[in-house]
């Protein structure tokens, strides 16, 4: 951030490695096999295909866990322009003709920026103590530009 400019990127809260995920659902994989292995021996051989499929679906979680974990937001904002990159989505908009605005929903806030074809939500991810922080720092830098 300097004087005439605001760069962010937001991520959501990512309290695990990929390793340490992948070490947690491989251990519970190879509980569900275990478990399998031991009923199979009991006679009990159609749980093979389910402990599969519990397996499979496991690792499709993992998966997207790990996409859902990995999105990132940049917002750049400086005197004549707002940049938005979400993705592979870059827009940018004139900044005196596009708003943050903030929604305040019962469960919790959501900022958008708005121009005057599109509504563009920012920070989805964000907790609720995060969303307050970036309300206050675009806040912040919007009267700081409109005063330089």
């Amino acid at each position: 951030m300097t004087k005439d400019s605001l760069s962010l990127t937001l991520t959501p809260n990512n309290s695990s490695t990929y390793y340490q995920n992948l070490i947690f659902f491989g251990f519970l994989s190879v509980l569900c096999l275990t478990f399998a292995i031991g009923f199979f021996v009991l006679g009990a051989t159609m749980i093979l295909p389910f402990a599969g499929l519990e397996i499979i679906i496991l690792f499709i979680i993992l998966k997207l866990n790990r996409d859902w974990l990995n999105q990132s937001e940049k917002i750049y904002l400086d005197k004549l322009y707002v940049k938005f990159k979400k993705g592979k989505n870059d827009l940018t908009f004139d900044r005196f003709l596009s708003k943050f605005s903030v929604v305040d929903h019962k469960t919790k806030k959501k900022i958008f920026i708005t121009t005057n074809k599109k509504k563009i939500e920012i920070g989805a991810f964000l907790n609720e103590e995060e969303i307050e922080e970036l309300i206050v720092l675009l806040k912040n830098k919007v009267h700081d530009l409109n005063f330089i």
